[in-house]
């Protein structure tokens, strides 16, 4: 049957607001479904005229009307948050939704001082043109069609896949970073274009949809990039010089240990 109730977000940032429209543009929810509280009031105003979502006057209220609550504040913003949240929370005692980078579900009980179901998520911004991946880390505790309806709403704005919580650190250095590896890839692409005598407009342009391409053919084909890699690797061709020496700079390993390195980041600031 699916969820029918209602959805509450604290904080309409960039992600948030993302959510809200996709959440009330797709049908999922009717618009009065979905409650906001943000800070930023005339942020606040906007996004419910622009959706026709409900605002709420503080996160207090905001939880005592909401089956499902999104929290969608910077992770450093939480337990003041969480300590309002706290005030009303015995009203609805929602299923919490975190989109928070690094903050774990115990921490997030421990603030509110509840053991609710906590279902975590770990989005990245390509969600903002339909092309977000995703990692939501299920809450047993929480009805079925609560969790299900989390994973619709992130498979809806680009993908998701279902991943253990104690992965979720791994998720953030890999796709909830990653779009900012595949900008610097783009501009390294871009910027070798011009010094070979392109202009840079026709440079970003042949770049941006060569990697755009490139990951449309490993996601619509049934080949692997090993496979995809040999296709357009001619024995002793232009392909095969450049990732010869992709690979004596280093290309791979380079990737792989800043993966690691944001990693180890995220694992630091859930401590």
């Amino acid at each position: 049957m699916g969820f029918k109730g209602k959805a509450g977000f604290a904080g309409a940032g960039k992600m948030g607001g993302i959510l809200i429209e996709g959440l009330t543009g797709s049908g999922m929810l009717p618009p009065e479904n979905v409650s906001i509280f943000d800070i930023a009031a005339e942020r606040l105003k906007q996004l419910c005229e622009k959706t026709g979502a409900e605002p709420a006057s503080s996160v207090s209220e905001l939880t005592s009307v909401c089956d499902v609550l999104f929290l969608c504040v910077k992770p450093d913003q939480f337990p003041a948050t969480g300590a309002r949240i706290a005030e009303t929370w015995e009203a609805k005692r929602p299923v919490i939704v975190s989109i928070m980078a690094g903050v774990k579900t115990e921490f997030i009980r421990r603030i509110i001082s509840t053991e609710a179901p906590v279902i975590r998520v770990m989005p990245n911004v390509a969600a903002l043109v339909g092309k977000g991946a995703a990692g939501v880390a299920k809450d047993e505790r929480a009805p079925d069609e609560v969790n299900e309806f989390v994973f619709d709403l992130f498979e809806k704005l680009g993908g998701a896949v279902w991943v253990p919580e104690s992965k979720m650190d791994a998720v953030t250095a890999l796709s909830g970073s990653g779009p900012a590896y595949v900008f610097m890839f783009i501009e390294a692409l871009t910027d070798a274009g011009v010094r070979l005598g392109l202009d840079r407009q026709t440079s970003e342009k042949l770049a941006v949809r060569t990697v755009a391409g490139g990951a449309a053919m490993v996601d619509e084909t049934d080949f692997d990039t090993l496979q995809l890699r040999a296709q357009v690797s001619s024995p002793g061709g232009t392909t095969v010089a450049a990732t010869s020496e992709l690979e004596r700079l280093g290309f791979r390993s380079s990737i792989i240990e800043s993966v690691r390195a944001a990693y180890e980041r995220s694992v630091e600031l859930g401590k």
